[in-house]
């Protein structure tokens, strides 16, 4: 890819980081696929959905491009790991009707699918992967779906949090009937939890903002719209972005900071009054999928042919990727939900064998451009 930044967490020398260094990975160091999927996942599902999304990344394939390691320990292998015949593995994220939580679920979904082959478990011997999810992002709804998931006694608990003040008790509760708890893509501050599986945002944040600096001739006003104050992945990129700015671009000015859950306005009246109040803007840059299909969608009335804004966003979905192919958005930096899932899968299934977890996994981020809209892992990283 001839654009396509790949960095991944060395966790061996930042275990418990909330920020870390990272490295480039080279296609070529990638080690051998593993097996095809070869049959259905998982027996008990919630909130099942009757198709995969996107296309099949199945391990096979994906581990062509990708890697995912942490303190020495291979992220997205099964090899080795030995749990009892019928573990049951549950799966929380953040929002039923998300692309992104999809393709994590169809992650974690596949770990379990090569798992149950490696160990030659069949039938009621599988080990079972049980998801859910709230509506929208909804905390109130996330915290009964975790009461619920508890309930059935689990051998071991993955949750994408939606607010960062949220679980305490869930957690506490987990502990005293032995459920080892990991966070997947969204975490908190908890000591209780044994592994956290997510993208970098600080450093995500902070690479998008070099980007976008590149783009305007790193002089000039930009402007943030952000999808939420209380999730971690809302907090760590705006950290990153802004600290990034401050420290290294002094020629450019952050005018506008809006979070979609503080403002009861709707995006095309936001976007209307940073417009107005600054005509010399030079971009705008949205926090994740959400936030840009409105940015996108408001540009494109507020905005005019002549209009020379630089526009980017988080999130790899098919509708960005169609942005920046039609030249509305000048790149995405783009999360790896598929092996994010199956990381955290793994992850999980190495908590209940007992064995040594990296307290924290990075899954990687991936600046896309027209450029590399051809190359495979861009096709990869694309969820509807």
């Amino acid at each position: 890819m001839k654009k396509l930044l790949v960095m991944l967490c060395v966790a061996g020398l930042l275990t418990g980081c909330a920020v870390s260094g990272e490295k480039k990975t080279d296609q070529k160091d990638q080690k051998p696929a593993a097996e095809e999927q070869k049959e259905p996942v998982a027996e008990e599902k919630t909130n099942e959905t009757e198709e995969k999304d996107g296309k099949e990344a199945d391990s096979k394939d994906y581990r062509e491009y990708f890697q995912i390691e942490a303190d020495g320990i291979d992220y997205l292998s099964v090899d080795d790991i030995q749990i009892p015949e019928g573990s049951a593995i549950v799966m929380i994220g953040k929002d039923s009707g998300s692309g992104f939580w999809k393709r994590v679920k169809a992650g974690a979904e596949q770990a379990v699918t090569d798992l149950n082959s490696a160990l030659g478990y069949t039938s009621d011997a599988k080990v079972k992967l049980t998801y859910d999810a709230p509506s929208g992002e909804d905390v109130s709804e996330q915290i009964d779906i975790i009461d619920q998931m508890l309930d059935k006694n689990p051998d071991a608990m993955i949750i994408g949090f939606v607010d960062v003040n949220s679980g305490k008790t869930q957690l506490e509760l987990a502990e005293a009937n032995g459920v080892p708890v990991l966070t997947v893509d969204s975490g908190i501050e908890n000591s209780l939890i044994v592994s956290s599986v997510q993208t970098d945002n600080y450093a995500a944040g902070a690479e998008a903002a070099r980007k976008i600096c590149e783009e305007i001739g790193d002089a000039g006003q930009i402007a943030l719209l952000v999808h939420s104050s209380e999730t971690e992945t809302g907090i760590e990129r705006v950290k990153g972005f802004t600290e990034e700015i401050e420290a290294n671009h002094p020629d450019v000015e952050i005018v506008s900071t809006v979070y979609r859950n503080q403002d009861e306005r709707s995006v095309a009246d936001i976007v209307a009054a940073v417009r107005a109040e600054y005509p010399e803007l030079k971009a705008y840059f949205g926090t994740n999928d959400t936030v840009m299909k409105d940015l996108i969608s408001a540009l494109s009335v507020n905005g005019s042919e002549e209009d020379t804004l630089v526009v980017a966003g988080f999130d790899a979905s098919a509708r960005q990727i169609d942005a920046v192919k039609n030249g509305k958005e000048a790149g995405v930096m783009a999360q790896d939900p598929f092996g994010m899932g199956y990381a955290a899968a793994v992850s999980a299934f190495r908590s209940v064998a007992e064995l040594d977890n990296a307290q924290t996994i990075h899954t990687g981020y991936y600046w896309i451009t027209s450029g590399d809209l051809e190359d495979p892992e861009t096709d990869m990283l694309t969820y509807k």
